[in-house]
């Protein structure tokens, strides 16, 4: 295990620092914790121990969901514009071209398809994310030790806090030379003597662990890390070949005629990444590997005989390597309460199917959300339990999907390699009319009940596909003026559900009103709709009212602290410096904790947006019942006019054009009660409730007191 220092070693004085969120390791998964939780207020420190972003990338694509939650966090679009379409498989068999298989988009999603971009480049986008907020990398730091410190206090109470020790060499770096150069080994170095080192100690609440499959946070605690290590040699390339096979459009799957498989795909920069199976060996036999001994014409000579007869001639490269294959997972994903790991600290898999970078910005997303709320006093520590029963369930799934794919990828066994065959001819006919829930574009991610995905008793036995712990579904809506009240709406302005629920930290309530905004039938009329037994209805006044009163309870009783009330009860709580480090020194501390432009809006925790049907609107209702009373309709067209002039997220009122959405979120568009759907900050649905009347806002206020605090 690495070593703190030693007497070799000389070490100027020691620095203690107070921060709320210490990160350690500034891959996508930590720079993305890091910016969503700067941009809910809460200070951190992101350490990294490389001086500069490796060039080489093992994750080359973002799926549909992360592009969600990148489109949630405000960032996307810079993405988009440095990425590409996944396009077209061209399946080879030997040199013979198979066929070519459309890539799978989906519907589900307004980002249907697949962003081809190297991790390097998702790096670079994230890290200019971070810099336009006002945080700065800390590079060159190297985590030494780290532990939960849990104090007696003479009032009879315990503290406890993260104590984290790290350290920066003044000169050259922290890269050790006996450190593996096979991708994928785990594994820990010995110490490197005979430097000089700068060392700070960081005390915080939380320390979130994204350190990559050779975590030095998950070594110091001991935190197991069982799996297993694939008996697969695989070998990476990057650079350009000659070959009478082309590269340069889609992605390439070889199934070679010496049964190996090998992969291609053109690279932004013009050179091409080849994954080449290279059979097995025995854990001796990898340990005896020599990365120095792969070169460019040991290369192409196992190239060459994957594609024989075809040719294939290596020009130059910039990456050459081995790569094991790991299925691990993290004994535990939270140490008391206070460590967390996220991405490749917590869990690692084959590269099949590009779910590993993935996962770690979707487990960072997942936590983020819950550390804040409990640093601003607005949730209880328990939420944080439920970052690990949500995402250990997840992991396990992709840990046996992306060995799935890897081992149909890889199998040339003779039945296996006649189905593919079979399977790549008739692809293209019928991939194309089946609608399946592909697993690869994370879009169907379940979280089970628990703590805060609670089924109501008026929605327990919901079909499964709108139940709580489902991601919330997108979809487009008309906006509803005043002067566009009635028929004209339809052909108003589009928005898409997604655009309404931007930001991190805010829990979105979606009223889905079904009919119920109908007005109030005159006392000689016989309703035409069923009555639901139980559940209370209301109208567009009644709606109003209640939106109103409740978003101006849940605002005044639960809100966002500002920074520097963060930095004050961090230094309150945490014994350590009178004040935390706040220099403009960017090599040190601080730029993380410097203000930031924009910050979040402490009443912006609670956003409501109603979604009504065609049949609400007045001009609708009046049509379809001339006899009604006409002062409940005069009453209605003014409650639905306040809720139009309403602003975005205090209850404005969005026609669902067809009961489209209504159907995405299982609620009867027409002789329904309605339905409120409580969205949780990450966009899973966390409750969902039958009417639309009082009680049932008295059910998401029991909801809502449930978990936060």
């Amino acid at each position: 295990m690495i070593s703190s220092t030693t007497p070799s070693q000389d070490t100027l004085s020691v620095k203690n620092v107070n921060v709320p969120v210490l990160i350690s390791g500034a891959g996508p998964t930590g720079l993305f914790a890091a910016i969503l939780l700067t941009k809910l207020n809460i200070p951190v420190r992101l350490i990294e121990r490389h001086l500069e972003v490796s060039p080489l990338s093992k994750a080359l694509v973002i799926h549909s969901r992360t592009m969600e939650l990148f489109a949630q966090a405000g960032i996307v679009d810079r993405f988009l514009d440095l990425g590409s379409h996944i396009s077209d498989f061209h399946v080879y068999f030997g040199p013979k071209l198979m066929s070519v298989i459309p890539a799978l988009n989906t519907k589900e999603s307004h980002y249907n398809y697949g962003l081809f971009l190297e991790q390097s480049r998702t790096t670079w986008g994230l890290t200019e994310e971070l810099k336009e907020i006002g945080v700065q990398v800390d590079r060159g730091w190297e985590l030494m030790e780290t532990k939960v410190v849990e104090e007696n206090n003479a009032d009879g109470t315990t503290t406890n806090y993260v104590e984290t020790k790290i350290r920066r060499a003044l000169v050259g770096d922290n890269i050790r030379t006996t450190e593996s150069r096979i991708l994928g080994a785990v594994e820990e170095d010995p110490e490197e003597a005979n430097k000089q080192y700068e060392v700070e100690v960081i005390r915080s609440e939380y320390l979130i662990a994204t350190d990559g499959g050779k975590s030095a946070v998950r070594h110091k605690l001991d935190i197991a890390f069982p799996g297993r290590t694939l008996d697969n040699n695989l070998i990476i390339f990057d650079g350009h070949v000659d070959s009478d096979v082309p590269f340069d459009a889609g992605i390439t799957v070889i199934n070679g005629t010496n049964n190996k498989t090998m992969i291609a795909f053109q690279l932004p920069n013009g050179e091409t990444r080849f994954l080449l199976d290279n059979g097995f060996l025995t854990p001796e036999e990898h340990s005896a590997l020599k990365p120095e001994e792969l070169t460019m014409d040991v290369f192409e000579k196992l190239a060459s005989a994957t594609i024989a007869p075809a040719k294939f001639k290596c020009l130059d490269h910039s990456w050459l390597t081995y790569y094991r294959v790991n299925e691990r997972q993290a004994e535990t994903f939270c140490y008391k309460k206070r460590v967390f790991l996220a991405g490749d600290a917590s869990h690692v898999h084959s590269p099949a199917g590009g779910q590993g970078m993935n996962m770690g910005l979707q487990d960072s997303f997942n936590l983020t959300w819950k550390i804040a709320l409990v640093l601003h006093g607005m949730a209880p520590k328990v939420l944080l339990d439920s970052y690990e029963a949500e995402r250990k369930p997840v992991a396990d799934a992709i840990i046996k999907l992306s060995a799935k794919l890897l081992d149909i990828g890889l199998a040339q066994d003779f039945v296996r390699r006649t189905f593919k065959r079979i399977a790549a001819t008739i692809a293209p006919y019928i991939l194309p009319y089946i609608n399946t829930n592909n697993p690869i574009n994370m879009l169907f991610i379940r979280y089970h009940d628990n703590a805060i995905n609670q089924r109501s008793e008026s929605q327990a036995h919901v079909d499964e596909d709108y139940q709580v712990g489902q991601r919330a579904r997108d979809g487009n809506l008309r906006v509803i003026r005043k002067q566009d009240m009635g028929l004209a709406a339809q052909e108003g302005e589009t928005v898409r559900l997604h655009q309404l629920m931007v930001g991190p930290g805010i829990f979105h309530i979606l009223v889905f009103t079904s009919d119920l905004l109908l007005p109030a039938l005159s006392k000689n009329e016989k309703s035409t709709s069923p009555t639901i037994k139980g559940v209370e209805t209301t109208d567009a006044g009644g709606l109003a009212k209640s939106i109103e009163e409740h978003l101006s309870a849940w605002r005044s009783k639960w809100s966002y602290k500002s920074r520097a009330q963060i930095i004050e009860s961090t230094v309150s709580t945490i014994p350590g410096p009178t004040t935390p480090e706040t220099s403009n020194d960017t090599s040190s501390t601080s730029s993380s904790l410097a203000a930031i432009p924009h910050p979040i809006r402490a009443d912006k925790a609670f956003m409501v947006h109603t979604i009504v049907t065609d049949c609400s609107l007045p001009s609708s209702s009046l049509s379809s019942s001339p006899k009604s009373n006409s002062e409940s309709m005069v009453s209605t067209v003014a409650s639905m006019d306040r809720l139009a002039d309403n602003k975005a997220g205090e209850g404005k009122v969005y026609l669902d054009h067809q009961g489209c959405i209504h159907q995405k979120y299982g609620v009867a568009s027409k002789n329904g009660p309605g339905v409120i759907v409580v969205v949780r900050p990450d966009s899973y649905i966390g409750y969902r409730v039958l009417g639309a009347g009082p009680s049932a806002w008295d059910e998401v206020d029991r909801y809502l007191e449930s978990i936060l605090a």
